[in-house]
């Protein structure tokens, strides 16, 4: 009852922040300057979409957790084979180059972890490192900083060049970084596992032509 509580809750605070609510079937803290700049990046539109695994979203709910969008993010709940949230968040430049792969794609928007405890932790601003295979964060409680949040599986990677002049990347399986994982632990008390093998869910990146 309490989880159920719960996501209504975040529906409703969710609807107030983004100003919208997307509901899908089944889909087909340390801190530190930012070391990337992203004024230098070459001008870059599209969207990444982050879908969380199934048990993502209630593991953090029971936990009186709520993963709040912040502005600038698209959100939506998917309520039908497990509840799971997706985010989106819009790009705003970047020099990818998906042979390497290597560069990075940069957003806005981004993540506020609330707890009913009043604790909180803010993430934004991500950078999608492509040599590295990570995303790191340049945001954390809405000031400068810099961790990396998730690392990217990219075994699976599918490229698809459209029509229009868009790509899609999608097949990208994403994983709680360890450093993410000891933010999140130590602010709110949490156990999440810390060892880089916490599948948080999988990303797709619509980068416009």
């Amino acid at each position: 009852m309490r989880s159920r509580t719960l996501v209504g809750t975040l529906a409703t605070v969710a609807i107030a922040a983004t100003g919208s609510l997307a509901l899908a079937g089944p889909a087909s803290a340390a801190t530190g300057s930012s070391s990337k700049a992203t004024a230098s990046a070459p001008a870059l539109s599209g969207t990444t979409t982050v879908t969380t695994a199934r048990g993502i979203a209630p593991t953090l709910l029971k936990a009186g957790i709520l993963p709040l969008p912040t502005a600038n993010t698209g959100f939506g709940l998917q309520i039908f084979g497990g509840f799971a949230v997706s985010y989106r968040f819009p790009i705003t430049s970047g020099n990818p180059d998906l042979a390497g792969p290597s560069g990075d794609i940069f957003h806005k928007g981004g993540i506020n972890f609330v707890s009913l405890r009043g604790k909180k932790l803010e993430i934004g601003k991500f950078d999608i490192s492509l040599a590295d295979k990570k995303v790191y964060t340049t945001e954390i409680n809405f000031k400068p900083g810099r961790i990396a949040v998730l690392d990217l599986d990219l075994s699976n990677l599918k490229v698809t060049k459209r029509s229009n002049g868009d790509t899609n990347l999608s097949g990208i399986t994403a994983r709680l970084d360890p450093a993410a994982a000891g933010a999140i632990n130590s602010t709110f008390g949490t156990a999440l596992p810390a060892d880089g093998s916490l599948v948080f869910g999988s990303a797709s990146v619509l980068l416009k032509g």
